[in-house]
């Protein structure tokens, strides 16, 4: 004979439902989770020196290690560990792509520069092509920068210039957030680059 259950036994199994939901949201959130974007820095220059140069930003190739939204770090015996708690916001790619961006937007004086991949309701002039072989904190010194890039004439038949940054970068301080002003000084001097390049290829055409 089956029994019909009790309200003190509907009421406790009620509980224990509410309970285990609980405890599933818990186990599926990450506290203390924080997200950093690149392409917050206020420097620009002061003279427009291509208000009308359209450039396209892009496509990058990642090592392994920033293909991914968790920060990296380098340990000394060749270990890459990753920051499950500290991350980039959409990614690293994202985050690199549109900084430069920016910055190039903001060095050029120009609002025609755009990141892979766009749909840009304008012709392209340039387009820069990266190569990222290291862009990583290594623990206790600096940031490690290895970045090809080329330049590419998009509006006329012409051989693409190669360019490669190596540096170390120094991080003062200890911090996730000392971590990310080094990334964005690493981006803001490519950016310059990138600038004093397309600049010149504009003189000389």
């Amino acid at each position: 004979m089956n029994e019909r259950p009790t309200r003190g036994n509907a009421y406790r199994a009620m509980l224990m439902i509410a309970g285990l939901a609980l405890c599933t949201g818990c186990l599926g959130r990450s506290p203390g989770v924080r997200h950093f974007m690149l392409g917050t820095s206020n420097s620009k220059s002061t003279i427009a020196l291509a208000p009308d140069m359209a450039v396209l930003v892009g496509p990058v190739r990642l090592p392994a290690y920033l293909d991914r939204p968790q920060m990296a770090t380098l340990e000394s015996y060749g270990e890459v560990v990753l920051d499950e708690f500290d991350r980039w916001l959409g990614g690293f790619e994202e985050n690199f792509l549109r900084a430069l961006s920016l910055g190039l937007a903001q060095e050029l004086g120009s609002v025609r520069v755009v990141s892979h991949p766009s749909k840009a309701p304008f012709p392209i002039d340039y387009q820069i092509r990266l190569h990222v072989d290291d862009l990583i904190h290594e623990a206790g010194g600096g940031l490690r920068v290895h970045v090809r890039w080329a330049l590419v004439s998009v509006r006329e038949e012409a051989s693409p210039g190669l360019f490669v940054m190596d540096e170390l970068i120094p991080v003062n301080g200890n911090s996730v957030e000392d971590v990310v002003r080094a990334h964005e000084e690493a981006v803001m001097a490519l950016v310059r680059r990138m600038t004093s390049e397309l600049v010149a290829r504009e003189t000389e055409g």
